[in-house]
């Protein structure tokens, strides 16, 4: 616990396409070279059509797509498949690349009831790196821990693990490639000042840098959460995607259960 303060985590933790296509009616032999012109006035082109009242009539709207069609569309133009029947998670990315200590992003969990939740969350780390844990690792060798941060990217989350504060873990899910390792390609902060910078992505990327030990787990509320005696404030978090302690059970049930297996996605919005 007392490593915890160390460390500071008490001072703030597609749209539808419509068809449309009239059956066809069958002509008549002997009605060769009658047709109206189009731009005949007896045409009915380009009038609106009327009920045999003479009343105008409006043309069908075309529907309006629900929650689940919109976010499917909205994250497979972005790359995600939306499996039907499957459980997938979504979480986007907002802001600047860099240490947060808000919940800026958002998890939509798209469940495999064809239903969506909306969850806080957060994809980023808050807690700069503790210069005596060998938690958060000196990539480049300059004697300096270098925080990291899980690139965007499509993964897989497996349950059946807690995490948390020692005596109140709780369940999370640990992050793995889709072909189930542990380590995910990572951008690292190499300067210390808690900001991924351009070039420090590119050197990350080109260094093919990972991150490993990734959970989804539950973070602190922002005004604070108690635990055994103690407060906690804001998300907690070296790497890992952390959702509100207080909403924690919600996503579980939404993802399907404790043990549950499922796709999970990082996308910048």
């Amino acid at each position: 616990m007392s490593a915890l303060r160390r460390l500071g985590w008490l001072a703030g933790a597609g749209a539808l396409a419509v068809g449309c296509g009239a059956k066809p009616e069958t002509g008549r032999a002997d009605t060769i070279d009658t047709a109206i012109p189009a731009g005949d006035a007896r045409s009915g082109a380009g009038k609106t059509p009327e009920t045999d009242d003479g009343a105008v009539t409006s043309p069908p709207e075309a529907p309006v797509p629900s929650e689940y069609e919109a976010e499917k569309a909205w994250a497979e133009a972005r790359g995600v498949v939306i499996e039907p029947g499957k459980t997938t998670v979504v979480a986007k990315r907002r802001g600047d690349v860099a240490r947060s200590t808000t919940y800026a992003d958002s998890l939509v969990v798209f469940r495999s009831s064809g239903t969506i939740v909306r969850f806080v969350g957060t994809t980023k780390p808050a807690q700069m790196p503790n210069p005596a844990s060998s938690v958060v690792p000196d990539v480049d060798g300059d004697g300096r821990k270098d925080l990291g941060i899980v690139r965007p990217g499509v993964y897989r989350a497996l349950g059946d693990v807690t995490f948390g504060i020692p005596g109140h873990e709780r369940a999370a899910f640990k992050i793995v490639t889709e072909d189930g390792d542990g380590g995910l390609p990572a951008w690292r902060d190499l300067s210390g000042d808690g900001d991924f910078s351009a070039a420090e992505r590119a050197l990350s990327a080109e260094r093919g840098y990972r991150i490993s030990g990734i959970y989804i787990h539950y973070g602190f509320a922002p005004a604070g959460t108690t635990i055994g005696g103690s407060t906690y404030v804001g998300p907690w978090s070296v790497g890992c995607q952390n959702v509100l302690y207080d909403e924690l059970d919600s996503f579980v049930e939404a993802v399907g259960g404790a043990t549950a297996s499922f796709r999970f996605a990082i996308v910048d919005d």
